[in-house]
């Protein structure tokens, strides 16, 4: 099912978890972006409906997409000596699987669906498609990625700190 349209709030259609104190608003993915960019995007889609307990990427799988979840829940599973580690869930309005569509090295993590729900996969080809055509929106969504990674990646550092500091 290719090119499905979201619901009308596209501005705020990624948000990310958040350290006490922060702005959800920092989490938000291409926030300033026009609905007629979120339909060039979306239409690069494709819609992927899961039911609960489906394993929808796994860690070490070389596959190169990035993920838009629309509706559900997923948990973040993590390789660890004894199993897998729970990190966290994804909850709608999150875009996942940045990591591997930007480096396309192996996936670092396992989602497993705790809910039904229904994702957008974008192919990097696709991705390269879309930037072709449109090349101010692949800038935009190329920067808007490297902002959140930074995000992230801060919000772990602080997880650290505040894990040594115990």
């Amino acid at each position: 099912m290719r090119g499905r349209a979201l619901p009308r709030q596209v501005s705020s259609f990624f948000s990310y978890p958040t350290l006490a104190g922060e702005s959800a608003d920092e989490f938000v993915f291409l926030r300033d972006r026009s609905e007629d960019d979120w339909e060039r995007l979306l239409a690069h889609t494709e819609a992927v409906r899961f039911a609960a307990g489906d394993v929808l990427i796994r860690a070490g799988e070389r596959e190169r997409s990035l993920y838009v979840l629309a509706s559900g829940r997923l948990e973040l599973l993590l390789p660890g000596e004894s199993g897998e580690i729970r990190i966290g869930t994804i909850e709608p309005r999150t875009v996942v699987g940045e990591m591997a569509f930007l480096d396309g090295r192996p996936r670092s993590a396992t989602l497993h669906a705790l809910t039904d729900g229904e994702l957008y996969e974008l192919r990097f080809d696709a991705f390269e498609t879309l930037a072709a055509r449109y090349p101010e929106l692949g800038r935009a969504i190329l920067l808007d990625l490297g902002r959140i990674l930074a995000g992230r990646l801060r919000l772990a550092n602080e997880a650290l700190d505040l894990a040594r500091r115990r």
